[in-house]
């Protein structure tokens, strides 16, 4: 697990460990979250939670938009 805090740039991350920081357009991470999000508010929804669902929707939703 990466020592990476909220909102540290994955590159300095990286940086410390003495290799160099990956090309993060190679990595579709807003993609992934929304897919993930999506089958975990399915998930949640079968299991009777209908606010954890609406929440994960929610970040769904805000994955699926562009990076501001």
């Amino acid at each position: 697990m990466s020592s990476q805090g909220v909102g540290v740039p994955l590159q300095q991350d990286v940086s410390r460990i003495g290799r160099p920081a990956p090309d993060l357009a190679d990595y579709p991470v807003r993609e992934y979250v929304t897919s993930m999000a999506r089958e975990l508010a399915r998930m949640a929804r079968w299991d009777g939670d209908e606010a954890l669902a609406g929440a994960l929707e929610a970040a769904s939703t805000m994955a699926s938009a562009p990076a501001k």
